[in-house]
């Protein structure tokens, strides 16, 4: 029998903003048993949640007594998601439009915390920049009576680290569709310059259609915040890798060890680090080299997914795979193969040489996934060609019509550094002699005579090309250029194979 009666409730419930006068005396009209003065407290609140007035949160509140806490601007909270130690995340409706948002609210312990309120809003500035399939989006932020909070979309689904449990381990090809996701979604925040810098289970949503969305980027990096004293708070986790490893901090590698680590606990449903909420334990070094081989859990691992959970989870960061985009074309791949029935089990006796064969393998629809290409051509319609058909297969296009600006690109440039780009591609269609000038130019230099490069000459251009001037990490088209000759010579210039999709 609750303490209050359900005129005490109605008057709460008013003067919460929950509900009209006028409605809440109807209900306790209907709620009245005949010939009674009052209604039942029992069934003016059955009334009020099985017509959906209320939801049992708000209920459980107003009856507790809190006065505030259910609206933030113009969203009228419904109920609580989930509860963090610096904020909690609620599903909300918009008192005007009607739309269904998630409101994320910093805790009120840390309303007159500056650092923590800074880190939310710098949350919020960052991501706010972000608008990707594989990212929940935030729409704005703002106060409400001296709380911040964040509104940001409403994924229907569940936290990825309680479909796990749930599940204890996935199928490796169920897992490795979450990672593309997921790679998918950093890729697109490191092309911004933005990396997570705190990926775990529980700051995954998965939708009711299973795809993977990033959220809570709280210490995520910007580029320029790359120094040991810049940045927001660190991960203890980050931290205990990175000083493992000798890396700097921020180290944008981090973030692939521990979407590795994600897919390794997918995979055999098995956490591979030490879970401890002691800091020590979680710094030591020990905790990063003495991970156990995913096949001690599940021997009969496919071949193809240990490799790539290995491939990720390198502890050493030079023998690591090195960026987002590599993840997704290695990840991708290997969804494709597995779903090709490549399911052969985990064979520790395969060469190095094969595994590298195997890593460079892509699928035709995403064989320039992390591969950069600079287009030196002033034509609009080559220019247009190239980038629609090399975008289309996974290429990064960059174009300029400006030869001069082209080639600064790689001013300073050292033999034994990694290239700006992957490849040169100069036309002459709209730059004539000036194109092949540059071209000429660039295989000329002995910091740029052994890079990638192609030429594509006008039929007039290609009498003035020697012969000599086509070296082995060059190649010349004419036109009309058939695209297929350029897509094959870039396979085999980038040591690209290709095998065909599953589909």
């Amino acid at each position: 029998m609750s303490e209050i009666t359900a005129d005490q409730l109605a008057q709460r419930i008013y003067d919460c903003r929950l509900m009209e006068n006028k409605k809440l005396q109807s209900i306790l009209a209907d709620a009245r048993e005949s010939g009674e003065e009052h209604a039942s407290y029992e069934k003016f609140s059955d009334l009020l949640l099985r017509h959906e007035h209320l939801t049992n949160w708000q209920l459980q509140r107003v009856v507790e007594g809190h006065r505030i806490g259910y609206f933030y601007g113009n969203w009228r909270i419904l109920y609580l998601i989930g509860a963090g130690t610096f904020a909690r995340v609620y599903r909300a409706v918009h008192t005007k439009t009607g739309d269904v948002k998630a409101v994320k609210v910093l805790r009120s312990r840390y309303s007159s915390d500056l650092d923590m309120q800074e880190q939310f809003l710098r949350e919020a500035r960052v991501v706010m920049k972000l608008r990707h399939p594989n990212i929940v989006p935030i729409h704005e932020v703002e106060t409400e009576k001296s709380r911040l909070y964040m509104v940001m979309d409403f994924v229907e689904g569940q936290n990825l680290r309680d479909y796990v449990r749930a599940h204890t381990k996935l199928s490796p090809v169920r897992s490795v569709k979450i990672i593309c996701d997921l790679a998918a979604g950093l890729q697109y925040a490191a092309e911004l310059g933005i990396g997570h810098r705190d990926m775990k289970l529980s700051n995954v949503l998965l939708s009711s259609k299973g795809q993977g969305k990033l959220v809570d980027f709280g210490l995520a990096t910007l580029d320029g915040e790359t120094d040991d004293t810049s940045g927001g708070p660190r991960s203890i986790d980050y931290a205990g890798l990175e000083r493992c490893t000798g890396v700097r901090r921020e180290d944008p590698r981090s973030d692939i060890f521990f979407l590795g680590c994600m897919l390794y606990q997918m995979a055999c449903g098995v956490a591979p680090l030490l879970e401890t909420r002691e800091r020590m334990k979680r710094l030591a070094a020990n905790r990063f080299t003495e991970i156990k081989p995913i096949t001690m859990h599940d021997p009969n691992l496919p071949h193809r997914l240990v490799v790539l959970i290995g491939r990720m989870m390198e502890i050493n960061p030079e023998g690591r795979l090195q960026t987002a985009a590599a993840v997704v074309r290695e990840a991708n791949q290997v969804h494709q193969l597995l779903l090709a029935g490549d399911t052969a089990k985990y064979d520790a006796s395969l060469t190095e040489q094969k595994a590298s064969e195997y890593a460079a393998q892509v699928s035709v629809e995403n064989e320039g996934e992390g591969k950069t290409l600079l287009l030196i051509e002033s034509n609009m319609k080559l220019q247009n060609l190239l980038r629609e058909k090399l975008k289309k297969i996974g290429y990064r296009v960059l174009i300029t019509g400006d030869p001069e600006r082209g080639l600064d690109r790689f001013d300073g440039f050292e033999p034994q550094e990694d290239p700006p780009v992957d490849c040169v591609i100069f036309g002459t269609a709209g730059l004539g002699r000036t194109g092949l000038k540059a071209f000429r130019k660039h295989t000329k230099a002995e910091n740029t005579k052994k890079l990638n490069s192609m030429l594509i000459v006008t039929d007039q251009m290609k009498k003035l090309v020697k012969e000599e001037w086509i070296g082995e990490t060059h190649a010349m088209f004419t036109m009309p250029l058939k695209f297929k000759r350029v897509q094959q010579t870039l396979r085999k210039m980038l040591g690209i194979e290709v095998i065909e999709d599953s589909k």
